[in-house]
C-alpha cells in the first residue's frame, strides 16, 4: 500500500492521464462559450490634418484654409446565439467526451493498481527464485565436493566429476541470471514510483486463497459489461460520435443570432470651417441598434453533405471499436475468473510437488550412497526440486 500511494503521485503514465482528463474537460466550457453572449468594445480614434491651397471651386466660401479634425468612434457590441443546431450538438459531443475522460482516468487508476501489484510481486518472486537458486547452488557444490573426494580415493570416475561440475556451473549461471532479473524488476518498480526499494514486505505463506464471489463466471461477465471503465469510455466516445453526425447535419439548418450595438461618435474641427454654414467645435453622435440575423444556407458546394457522410463513417468506426472493446473485456473477464480458480489449485499442487520432489531426492541420495542410483539421477532430481520451487513462486505471485 505504501508503494501504491507513492505511485499515485509519481507514476508518469497516471499523471499524464490526469492532465489529459483536465485538458479534455476544458472542451465543455470552450464549446459552451459559442452559445453564451459575446461582448466586444471597439475604439477607433483618428486625427486628420487638411491643408488647402489655390482656388477652391464648387460654391464653397472658405474662411480658413487649414483644418485639424479629431475623431473617435466607440462601439459596444453584444452578440447572442438564438438558434444554432450545430453548436448545440457540438456542446453535447463535448459533454460526452468529458464523461469519457472521467472513465478513461478511472481505467488508468485501475491499471496503476495492477501495474504496481505486478511490479511489486515480480520483485518478491525474483527474491524467492534467487534464494532457491542459491540453495540449489549450495547443494550442487556439496555434491561436487563429495564426488571429488570420492574420485581422489578411487570410488568415482572422472566422468562423475565432470557431471557434478556441469550441474554446479549451471546452478552458478542460474544465480547470476536470478540476480540480474531481480535488479531489473527493482528498476521496473522504480519507473512507476520514482523511488528505489531495496527491501519489500514479503507475502505470508498462509495468505488466504479466496475464490471469487459469486462463484459464477456469467455474473462476473455481466458485471464487467455494466461497470468496466474501458467499455464506459468507449460508450461515451460512441455517443460523442453520434452528436458529431448531428452537428455536421446542422450545416443544412438556418442559424439565428441577435446583435445589439451602441455607438458614440465624437467629431471636433479645431482650426476653422470651410463653408459659411459650417461651424467649428465638437459634436457627439450616439447610435443604438438591435438586429436579428437569420442565415439560411442554400448551397455550400456539397461540403455539408460530405462532412455529414464522413461523420457517419466515423460513427460506424466507433461502433466497431466499442464492440471490440466489449468482446475483449468479456473475454478477459472469463480468463481472469478461470485463471484465479485454476491458480488456487495450481498453488496447492505446487506445494505437494515440492514435498514429493524433495522426498524423492532424499530417497535417491540414500540409494546413491549404497550404489543403487547413479549420480545423474540424483542431479536430475535436484533440478526437479528447483523447478518445482520456482514454479510455486511463479504461481503464487501470479
Amino acid at each position: 500500500l505504501e508503494v501504491y500511494q507513492q505511485a499515485l503521485t509519481s507514476d508518469p503514465t497516471y499523471q499524464q492521464a490526469i492532465s489529459q482528463r483536465l485538458s479534455t474537460k476544458e472542451g465543455v466550457p470552450i464549446t459552451l462559450a459559442s452559445l453564451l453572449p459575446n461582448i466586444n468594445i471597439t475604439g477607433t480614434p483618428s486625427l486628420t490634418r487638411t491643408n488647402y491651397s489655390g482656388a477652391i471651386t464648387g460654391g464653397i466660401s472658405v474662411v480658413a484654409r487649414n483644418n485639424t479634425m479629431k475623431y473617435y468612434e466607440l462601439a459596444l457590441t453584444a452578440t447572442q446565439t438564438v438558434f444554432n443546431y450545430s453548436q448545440y450538438m457540438s456542446l453535447a459531443s463535448s459533454v460526452s467526451i468529458s464523461k469519457g475522460a472521467d472513465a478513461t482516468l478511472n481505467s488508468a487508476l485501475q491499471s496503476l493498481m495492477t501495474r504496481v501489484s505486478s511490479a511489486y510481486f515480480a520483485v518478491l518472486r525474483d527474491e524467492d527464485n534467487l534464494s532457491y537458486s542459491e540453495a540449489s547452488k549450495v547443494a550442487y557444490a556439496e555434491q561436487l565436493s563429495q564426488v571429488r573426494q570420492q574420485f581422489d580415493v578411487g570410488l568415482k570416475t572422472i566422468t562423475d566429476v565432470y557431471t557434478a561440475q556441469a550441474s554446479y556451473d549451471t546452478a552458478t549461471a542460474n544465480v547470476i541470471a536470478a540476480e540480474t532479473t531481480l535488479a531489473n524488476d527493482r528498476e521496473n518498480l522504480r519507473v512507476i514510483t520514482g523511488k528505489y526499494y531495496p527491501h519489500l514486505s514479503s507475502l505470508s505463506e498462509s495468505f488466504p486463497l479466496i475464490r471469487p464471489q459469486p462463484m459464477n463466471v456469467d455474473r462476473w461477465v455481466d458485471r464487467a459489461q455494466m461497470q468496466n471503465w474501458a467499455i464506459r469510455s468507449a460508450q461515451y466516445n460512441l455517443d460523442s460520435a453520434r452528436q458529431i453526425v448531428r452537428q455536421q447535419f446542422g450545416g443544412h439548418l438556418p442559424t439565428v443570432t441577435m446583435q445589439a450595438q451602441v455607438d458614440r461618435i465624437y467629431t471636433n474641427n479645431i482650426n476653422g470651417y470651410f463653408n459659411i454654414d459650417q461651424r467649428n467645435g465638437p459634436s457627439i453622435q450616439k447610435d443604438k441598434s438591435v438586429m436579428l440575423n437569420i442565415n439560411v444556407p442554400l448551397f455550400q458546394g456539397g461540403g455539408v453533405v460530405a462532412q455529414t457522410n464522413q461523420a457517419m463513417y466515423d460513427y460506424q468506426t466507433t461502433q466497431q471499436q466499442l464492440e471490440l472493446t466489449v468482446r475483449n473485456t468479456l473475454n478477459t473477464t472469463r480468463q481472469s475468473y478461470l485463471g484465479v480458480i485454476a491458480g488456487i489449485s495450481q498453488i496447492t499442487a505446487d506445494k505437494q510437488a515440492i514435498k514429493s520432489s524433495m522426498s524423492s531426492l532424499e530417497g535417491m541420495e540414500a540409494s546413491y550412497q549404497v550404489g543403487t542410483e547413479t549420480l545423474v539421477d540424483v542431479l536430475n532430481q535436484q533440478q526437479k526440486v528447483f523447478q518445482a520451487q520456482t514454479q510455486y513462486a511463479t504461481d503464487r505471485y501470479n
